[in-house]
């Protein structure tokens, strides 16, 4: 089994689509996470923002942050899922950085 670790995910959603709609994404989302070995810790709203630049012929997006505690392998499942989403614009995925005693036992791997 791989190692758990933690990771952000960034999703940018369509400002058109009604909130329910993108409320069932991210409730087949954590189902999808609960099933493959992710666990949703927190959902944040980081509301609608001008984009720089034009994506499908929108100028603003509704962002939101997750943070994810999970498996490499289910990301991908996850990712997976957001990527055949029309409402989902885009998504990035990144590990967190780890820290206190954590990184200090990874530097002590590396050192030996």
């Amino acid at each position: 089994m791989s190692k758990v670790r933690q990771y952000e995910m960034m999703v940018l959603t369509d400002p058109n689509i009604d909130e329910s709609k993108i409320q069932i994404i991210f409730d087949k989302l954590a189902d999808i996470g609960s099933k493959s070995g992710a666990n949703i810790i927190d959902r944040k709203l980081w509301g609608k923002r001008k984009l720089a630049y034009e994506i499908k012929d929108l100028n603003e997006g509704v962002y939101f942050l997750l943070d994810i505690e999970s498996d490499p392998s289910a990301i991908s499942k996850l990712e997976s899922f957001l990527r055949i989403q029309t409402p989902v614009l885009r998504f990035l995925t990144t590990v967190k950085e780890e820290t206190g005693e954590n990184t200090e036992t990874l530097e002590a791997e590396v050192a030996s």
